[in-house]
């Protein structure tokens, strides 16, 4: 792809995204209330008293991990504490994304490949929704595919160090990556040559293990309790077992949960930390009780995370917008890096990093609700299997073996 090419689509990744976010705050398209899940105002609490919390009052929280809420304080403090100046920061990282995704699947695949995923990156409708909203997933995005560049730009140990700097930011900006992060740490010093793969592995795993442990022990010094994440997995995992997946989000969830005495007698507890040990109980009790169950309801969540189309809610545009989006997006893109990963099946990245790193985070978010937004910032690795594919069928209808 010539450098001409890669500059107009990164101008076009810009203006897609600037436009949906001008669009979405000044028609106020938001799908939930500004400041949605808690980010924005503990990052206000934050600025305000110095205290990680909700303002006024600085009194500490951990109902949310803190790398997603640093980003958002850092660029209020910087500019301003107006929401668009994080929007506009998020337009950027994820113009970025197209750009590193490019140089990325290229390197470990093909130039025909990195040209599929870049344009996919580009038009990609979810990376351009979430955008211009308070949620994780482009901010995610970044993170995954600046750390997976650097690891394969750089062969030294100060760049598995530099990578595992941004899979521990990873980590604290949604825990369910955690198992894959610490995986990756693993598999890369089974992969090098044997006179790296101490370096190599140790420098990726160490910021990962300081960083989480440095807010798991933040977290033990103000409430005396382990919390490696969030305090709000307790109630996640309860609300994901007990409500069928496909009545999650619905009118009938509330209903349910109103019927339900452990979860009323739960939610009538006071003070942050005694509602997550009641929740984890309470979940740690269902467990117990119906564990066959609990691993059906995982493989459940875990296909469903990666289906086609959405469930039809309240959303902000019409389902059928919806519908027909995801059909075009989704629709062919993870059928296409499904033949991806059976082209690429030996390539060693694909076998012990893009494959178990899909695997390990459908399975932490399996443990809740799972939503399919949950699995946005795994679309890195998918566009780029994506484009292996396409490269295969390219190939083989050149070859004459597509009528």
């Amino acid at each position: 792809m010539s450098r001409r090419e890669l500059i107009a689509g990164l101008v076009l990744a810009l203006a897609l995204r600037l436009g949906f976010t001008i669009h979405a705050y000044h028609k106020a398209e938001q799908p939930t209330a500004i400041g949605s899940y808690e980010y924005e105002p503990i990052a206000r609490g934050l600025l305000a008293s110095g205290v990680y919390s909700d303002p006024p009052g600085g009194v500490p929280t951990a109902r949310r991990e803190p790398g997603y809420i640093l980003f958002v304080a850092l660029i209020y403090k910087i500019f301003a504490a107006h929401r668009m100046y994080v929007f506009l920061a998020q337009v950027l990282l994820s113009t970025l994304t197209a750009g590193l995704l490019y140089g990325l699947t290229a390197r470990l695949f093909s130039p025909v490949a990195a040209r599929f995923a870049f344009w996919a990156c580009v038009f990609y409708p979810y990376f351009i929704y979430y955008a211009g909203y308070f949620f994780r997933e482009d901010f995610l995005a970044f993170l995954l595919v600046l750390l997976l560049y650097v690891l394969v730009r750089w062969k030294g140990a100060a760049a598995a160090l530099g990578a595992g700097f941004l899979a521990g930011w990873l980590c604290l900006a949604n825990g369910a990556w955690a198992a894959a992060c610490l995986w990756s740490a693993a598999a890369l010093a089974w992969t090098e040559r044997p006179g790296m793969r101490l370096a190599r592995g140790a420098s990726f795993a160490l910021p990962v293990v300081l960083m989480i442990g440095a807010w798991a022990g933040r977290n033990w010094l103000v409430f005396r309790e382990v919390i490696p994440f969030s305090s709000n997995v307790g109630g996640e995992i309860y609300i994901g077992m007990t409500i069928p997946y496909d009545l999650l989000g619905s009118e009938e969830q509330t209903r349910r949960l109103r019927a339900d005495e452990t979860f009323q007698a739960i939610s009538r507890i006071e003070g942050e930390i005694p509602l997550h040990k009641a929740y984890m109980a309470a979940s740690k009790a269902y467990f117990l009780a119906n564990p066959l169950k609990f691993v059906a309801t995982m493989a459940e969540h875990s296909v469903k995370l990666w289906r086609l189309l959405p469930h039809d809610r309240a959303y902000t545009h019409s389902y059928w917008v919806v519908a027909l989006t995801a059909l075009g997006s989704d629709g062919w893109l993870i059928p296409l890096a499904l033949f991806g990963i059976w082209v690429k099946r030996r390539d060693p990245w694909v076998r012990m990093f893009f494959v178990p790193t899909i695997v390990l985070v459908t399975g932490a978010f399996s443990i809740s609700q799972a939503p399919i937004r949950y699995r946005v910032p795994l679309m890195i690795i998918v566009l780029m299997l994506a484009g292996a594919g396409f490269e295969e069928l390219l190939r083989r209808r050149r070859a004459g073996g597509l009528r």
